[in-house]
């Protein structure tokens, strides 16, 4: 009886209740909207909003921008809704009241709306209230605001370069060149060669004949993290020259090039140019040079060998890269192999008898799959490399020994393989994922490092320097 008058009050009390009109779950759904980018008022705030617009308009593009051209690269404009929405968001800017104080962030964004006139205007302005001295870090963030720009304003930033050297003090020797240097790269990275090699000869010029007072410590540092690794990227007629003849006399001109700029010879600091590659090691060895293209296990054999001229590609565990978060859109173009293996494909088109022999290692698991035992994780690393990427040589899986730290919930620590330790050559580790070595005829190191690298256009200093030593008479033919 109880029970009943309980359920009668709980049905009383539910009619009571205002009835709601309830639906299904729907998943969010970000509203298909714009900002009133005109309403903006901070600067920060356009800044933030244009870098994220040219952020989206690079990850939808549907081309890897590591695929393309460095002309093609510095050729492309930006989505003109980006431009549209910029132009509003710097709307209320005015290019003769504006202050300077953030001079630099206020022209990227005009360059970005096209508003390229306001922005020499703006320039202009800040040119009459400082100290015009080109040793400053604002000269050089005027021009590389210019060299950064999408697309390039070369002309303007050649104008500013060449109204700044003149004005160098004859005692900032290290400054100068080191500036020099600085344009010089980004001249190269956007493919103006000719310039940049230009720029090369006229620091070569001047390390020459520099005084020993002016190796400074400060000076060292530039030469070593910006000087001599712009003139390495270089290759003007002279190392073209030396290249065609042999990788040892390209090695003498790197050498001569590291005495200019440091006052000494080196040993290994300009890397193992003429050095004997040495053969790779695995248990796993594949390949899908056969008549029918399929992958198949083979015997062991001697890669790199002579006389072929050949790419050792080190791909690490696969193209897999573990990060903790997703960002919007995917990677284009940056810590991908994706571009390092166009790059090794379209070589392999235009020297058809260049040879490639890949190299990996076992880790235990292969992307985000479950733990693999050795050899099935070397069969997926084969028909992913050779067979999804499409690769076409020799494929060498090291299977990887390691230990396990008890005290450290049993992680596992991989012990140094055999290539590893094989190449390493002073300071430089040449068994970095995604890098290469590529050896000559003789089984000479003449390249080694990325494939790729859209901010410092390697394309070219690759391509120059393969294409040297295809110039000459032993290999003359074989393209």
């Amino acid at each position: 009886m109880m029970y009943k008058k309980t359920i009668k009050l709980l049905l009383f009390i539910i009619a009571l209740i205002p009835t709601v009109n309830l639906s299904g779950q729907t998943r969010f759904a970000r509203p298909d909207t714009v900002p009133d980018y005109a309403s903006y008022r901070h600067l920060d705030e356009c800044i933030a909003a244009i870098r994220r617009m040219k952020q989206q308009a690079v990850l939808a593009d549907p081309v890897w921008l590591d695929t393309l051209s460095i002309l093609t690269q510095v050729e492309k404009r930006l989505p003109q809704e980006v431009v549209k929405y910029a132009g509003e968001c710097v709307s209320r800017i005015d290019a003769d009241t504006v202050p300077l104080k953030q001079v630099h962030m206020y022209a990227e964004a005009l360059l970005v709306a096209d508003r390229d006139e306001d922005a020499e205007k703006l320039y202009l302005r800040w040119a009459d209230t400082i100290d015009n001295n080109p040793a400053g870090e604002g000269f050089w963030q005027k021009i590389l605001t210019y060299l950064n720009a999408i697309p390039v304003r070369m002309d303007k930033a050649l104008s500013v370069y060449n109204s700044g050297l003149p004005k160098f003090h004859p005692d900032s020797v290290s400054t100068n060149v080191t500036f020099r240097s600085m344009v010089g790269s980004r001249l190269l990275a956007v493919g103006d060669y000719s310039l940049a090699n230009q720029i090369g000869r006229e620091i070569i010029e001047i390390t020459d004949t520099m005084s020993d007072k002016y190796r400074t410590p400060a000076y060292n540092f530039s030469a070593s993290a910006i000087i001599f690794p712009f003139l390495k990227r270089l290759m003007p007629q002279e190392a073209i020259d030396s290249l065609e003849l042999s990788t040892e006399a390209y090695r003498n001109y790197m050498a001569s090039i590291w005495k200019s700029v440091f006052g000494h010879e080196p040993d290994l600091e300009i890397g193992p140019f003429a050095k004997k590659a040495p053969p790779v090691a695995g248990k796993y060895w594949y390949s899908n040079l056969n008549s029918t293209g399929e992958i198949q296990a083979i015997l062991p054999t001697v890669t790199p060998d002579t006389p072929a001229i050949t790419i050792v590609y080190f791909a690490g565990g696969g193209c897999h890269s573990h990060y903790k978060k997703v960002d919007l859109g995917r990677n284009n173009g940056i810590a991908s192999c994706w571009g390092a293996i166009h790059r090794i494909r379209s070589i392999m088109k235009q020297y058809p008898n260049i040879k490639l022999t890949v190299v990996s290692n076992t880790f235990g698991s292969f992307a985000d799959a479950p733990p693999l035992n050795p050899q099935q994780e070397a069969d997926t690393l084969a028909n992913y490399l050779l067979g999804f990427h499409g690769l076409k040589g020799t494929h060498v899986i090291y299977e990887t020994d390691f230990i396990r730290l008890a005290d450290y919930d049993n992680r596992k620590v991989d012990i140094e393989t055999d290539n590893q330790a094989q190449y390493k050559f002073g300071p430089f580790s040449l068994h970095t994922a995604n890098e290469v070595v590529i050896v000559d005829e003789l089984g000479q190191i003449f390249h080694f490092g990325p494939l790729v690298d859209t901010r410092n256009n390697l394309e070219f200093t690759v391509d120059s320097r393969i294409k040297a030593v295809m110039s000459r008479a032993a290999n003359r033919g074989k393209n």
